[in-house]
């Protein structure tokens, strides 16, 4: 934005978090994170939507082989929901740029019995060769990086061909707003969503309601499946 005032020209540019201050941010958050979601009723959220991608029949089928990277994994409740409504043999390679969340996620995702491995990375780089995961699911992460296209066509890069990428995000309104202003993450309407998915080179793209709790008004569920 900017205004002119005289002879004066002002300028206000969005300004977000450096990958240094994003995980310190994290890291804090690690030890109270995941009882905050289930106290928020995400966890129960994300196995109910998980239910309406299972009800649809629009996920892969490969019960013995499925390889799965949750890119932002935090502590895993994402990731865990999916192994109880999905897939419970699923190699879940979760990515976080946290290393306090990833410790979390660790224990999490053993104490459940979910296969699984951990790497810290940024989205932007991910440490994967091309067409690595049968599915990538992303929840709550992709409204912190400065340039989600970036980020998303990293993701795309790491999916097999006509694989599906399941993403969650902040949807813009009052109750995105507020949590945009403590956590300095930007919020996504539906139609910026789409066309976002569109220009990332996928198709096929669905928006899945969240009929439940909290992330009925916070959140924007959607999936899209590679070229």
């Amino acid at each position: 934005m900017e205004w002119t005032i005289g002879w004066w020209q002002i300028s206000v540019q969005r300004v977000y978090p450096s990958n240094a201050q994003l995980s310190q941010t994290y890291n804090q958050a690690a030890s109270w994170w995941h009882q905050h979601l289930q106290i928020l009723g995400y966890s129960y959220a994300y196995r109910e939507l998980w239910r309406s991608l299972k009800t649809a029949n629009i996920l892969p089928h490969n019960p013995d082989k499925l390889s799965i990277c949750d890119c932002g994994i935090g502590t895993a409740a994402f990731s865990l929901a999916f192994a109880q409504i999905i897939n419970p043999k699923a190699h879940i390679t979760g990515v976080d740029i946290s290393s306090e969340m990833l410790n979390k996620a660790h224990q999490k995702l053993s104490q459940a019995n979910v296969n699984h491995q951990i790497c810290q990375s940024d989205l932007n780089a991910l440490p994967f060769a091309d067409h690595s995961f049968d599915a990538v699911i992303c929840a709550h992460t992709i409204e912190h990086l400065p340039n989600p296209e970036q980020g998303l066509r990293e993701i795309v890069r790491v999916l097999l061909p006509g694989a599906p990428l399941i993403l969650v995000v902040t949807q813009s309104g009052l109750l995105g707003w507020l949590i945009q202003s403590h956590w300095g993450n930007r919020c996504f309407n539906q139609e910026e969503l789409s066309k976002l998915i569109h220009e990332v080179g996928l198709t096929q793209l669905q928006f899945v309601p969240f009929t439940l709790g909290l992330a009925r008004f916070t959140s924007i569920a959607c999936i899209g499946f590679k070229r």
